[in-house]
Order: C-alpha cells, then sequence, then structure tokens
C-alpha cells in the first residue's frame, strides 16, 4: 500500500481527533502513516484528553509515528 503522511498545524482538539481518526483506517487498510505537528499543533500533543490520547496510542501501536 501507500504512505500518507497528515500535518496538524492548528491547535484544535477536534481537527487533531479527527486526523487520528483518518489515520486508523488508514493503517488498517494496509498504508504507512506519519503524522506530523507543527506549529500550533504541537500544543495539541500536551492535551490530556481521553479520547485524544486513547487514538494516539492506538496510532502508534499499529505502527503509525508522530512527530513534532
Amino acid at each position: 500500500m501507500g504512505k500518507i503522511g497528515v500535518v496538524i498545524n492548528t491547535s484544535e482538539a477536534e481537527n487533531f481527533y479527527n486526523a487520528l481518526r483518518f489515520s486508523l483506517v488508514a493503517l488498517e487498510e494496509g498504508h504507512e502513516v506519519k503524522i506530523f505537528a507543527m506549529g500550533k499543533g504541537v500544543e495539541v500533543l500536551t492535551l490530556s484528553e481521553e479520547k485524544i490520547l486513547t487514538l494516539m496510542r492506538e496510532v502508534i501501536e499499529k505502527n503509525g509515528k508522530i512527530v513534532a
């Protein structure tokens, strides 16, 4: 399958959540996924919202990458 890069440049948690959901589907379909948090997107990595933390763990467990 293909390689997918997702760039997050916003601090809106909902956008990050949706990007994580998209990434999980892509990983389940066999794609390689790397999420890049930049600018205000890095702020989302510090949130303690359980639904975001859970999805981040799932992405990593499925060999997805999250970098800032």
